[in-house]
């Protein structure tokens, strides 16, 4: 693996497990120096293991060059002495396990979803923290312009310290107020790993993994053990099933309709299944919930054409009776195309584009690209491309977009 290579993938799989870590350690008052200490500790490892052999534990490795790092410069601010830092802490640690690291990781997401912050702000601050995600990947993921996600950062963690936001797990009662956006943050953070906002790949299966694991986490406490919680659960294993089938051997897009489904793993699919059950179980209907069957009923076709398209459009539609949402509405022109024709979705892809919400949105002009192919408009399919193709960022849905465009002539 290149140096380069080698940093980007333990910066994205350590950071938010380390800065949580040593976070929950030292105090949320310690939280930018948490950050800057395993951002030195991965640039020592970016120098030090493309040379040498990676270490076992590599997790562990950069907690400790981290926290060294920490309390040398508490001792320099003279804010502590070593006699002072937390029980546990010792320089000559290293044998943090995962279930330390996914315990204090759920910590922190409560933690940053304290009330007095806003949910603007909750949801920015969990995703650069936990999820190590960038600015622009952020600002990707919540269709916010780059500089108003970068100010809120600031702002977020001003107010986090501020506040002095404990990072003990709340009572009861307010476990249950924040559960609801703990729960969309795991799924932004599992949506970014499925579908890289920016960058060489399309998939990165281990901050998937890490939502999944986080998912498990809370699984496991009765409070959180809810409907909302089993159907996200569910929702995220559907979407891993079909993670080998998704890009070939280089690394290229593989559409839902071109995918081998005998790679689907059925192991997923069918535990998918159970916690789709569970959540369903009482009779309540959430978003998860419908998301969960939709997804379900793309795994459950044996071919692509065999899809029970009809079933997902008033999927569609009942969930949005229950959350109105322009991406919902956008997500739902597909359907709508499968079971009433391409006029009908080219009229609603133009009421869309009327309310200016995905002007800058990549995917909302590459399937209006692929609404008017299907209505014969050729020149408006490579407008709304070119224009598709000029707002991604990551490299393989370009190569993609760009291999529609020279197929359109």
């Amino acid at each position: 693996m290149q140096t380069s290579q080698l940093v980007d993938h333990f910066f994205r799989t350590e950071y938010g497990k380390a800065v949580s870590h040593l976070t929950s350690k030292f105090g949320s008052s310690n939280l930018e120096l948490a950050e800057d200490s395993v951002q030195e500790a991965l640039i020592k490892a970016m120098q030090t293991w493309p040379y040498s052999q990676i270490p076992d534990n590599p997790t562990g490795w950069i907690l400790k060059v981290a926290r060294n790092k920490m309390i040398d410069q508490l001792r320099r601010n003279q804010k502590t002495s070593y006699q002072e830092v937390p029980e546990g802490m010792e320089e000559s640690k290293n044998d943090v396990t995962l279930d330390s690291i996914n315990d204090d990781m759920v910590r922190m997401m409560f933690a940053c979803c304290h009330p007095s912050l806003s949910q603007e702000y909750q949801i920015i601050l969990t995703l650069k923290i936990l999820g190590g995600l960038s600015i622009r990947e952020i600002s990707s993921s919540l269709l916010k312009k780059e500089e108003t996600v970068a100010k809120g950062y600031t702002r977020a963690k001003k107010k986090f310290k501020k506040d002095e936001i404990k990072l003990n797990l709340p009572p009861a009662n307010e476990i249950e107020k924040r559960l609801d956006m703990v729960l969309k943050i795991i799924y932004l953070l599992f949506n970014e790993g499925y579908k890289s906002a920016e960058g060489e790949n399309l998939i990165r299966k281990e901050l998937c993994e890490d939502a999944i694991r986080l998912s498990g986490v809370l699984l496991e406490s009765e409070i959180c053990n809810t409907p909302s919680a089993n159907a996200l659960m569910a929702l995220m294993l559907f979407h891993a099933s079909r993670f080998d089938a998704r890009v070939d051997q280089d690394g290229n897009i593989i559409t839902l309709e071109g995918q081998d489904r005998t790679k689907w793993n059925q192991q997923l699919i069918q535990q998918g299944l159970i916690y789709l059950d569970r959540a369903s179980a009482q009779g309540e209907i959430n978003e998860y919930i419908i998301q969960a069957a939709i997804s379900a009923t793309h795994c459950q076709a044996a071919t692509f054409e065999e899809t029970n398209w009809k079933n997902i459009l008033r999927l569609y539609d009942l969930q949005l009776q229950l959350a109105p949402s322009p991406i919902v509405e956008l997500n739902r022109v597909v359907a709508l195309e499968k079971v009433h024709g391409p006029l009908l979705a080219v009229k609603e892809v133009e009421r869309l584009e009327a309310t200016q919400f995905f002007e800058e949105y990549y995917l909302f002009y590459a399937i209006k690209s692929e609404m008017s192919e299907k209505l014969g408009n050729l020149e408006e399919a490579k407008t709304s491309l070119e224009r598709a193709i000029s707002l991604t960022k990551n490299d393989r849905e370009k190569t993609y977009l760009s291999g529609k465009l020279s197929k359109l002539g």
